[in-house]
């Protein structure tokens, strides 16, 4: 268990760290910038995915499949699972995790568009807005991983 909570911890200050990079720069300062802000987005997203799939492994659910996975994990990861994890995602960030999950799907098939920067602010925002909720629920699942080990 001290092994999950230092790895939930890393995967956590991995989202931190590049939503605090997403806003370094603004998206309206040209092209550079907008990537610089969508590749800090995604990565976020990709981190705290991360962190949802660790923490569903570690318990032994099991291994998603599908085209819905992706949407799976994070409606369900609002949800409590009795006797195995309380929600993750507090009530109302779960939208906004959504949102950064869709503008993953996008950036990873969009070679073909140009970057909205004021899409990327919003979504900056979401970023922001859904790790402020986030983190103090992920804070404490780990506090209670390290009680569970110390007791």
């Amino acid at each position: 268990m001290l092994v999950l909570a230092a790895e939930i911890e890393r995967d956590l200050a991995q989202v931190e760290r590049h939503a605090e990079r997403s806003q370094r720069v603004s998206p309206e300062a040209g092209d550079p910038e907008a990537a610089y802000v969508a590749l800090a987005l995604d990565h976020a997203y990709q981190a705290f995915e991360s962190l949802l799939v660790r923490v569903e492994r570690s318990l032994g659910l099991p291994r998603r499949e599908g085209a819905e996975w992706h949407r799976e994990i994070l409606r369900e990861a609002a949800l409590p699972i009795s006797g195995l994890r309380p929600a993750i995602i507090p009530e109302g960030a779960e939208q906004a995790w959504g949102e950064l999950l869709g503008f993953r799907h996008f950036l990873r098939h969009a070679y073909s568009y140009d970057l909205d920067a004021q899409r990327l602010i919003v979504l900056r925002q979401h970023l922001q807005d859904a790790v402020a909720a986030t983190v103090p629920r992920v804070t404490q699942f780990v506090a209670g991983l390290r009680r569970a080990t110390t007791n």
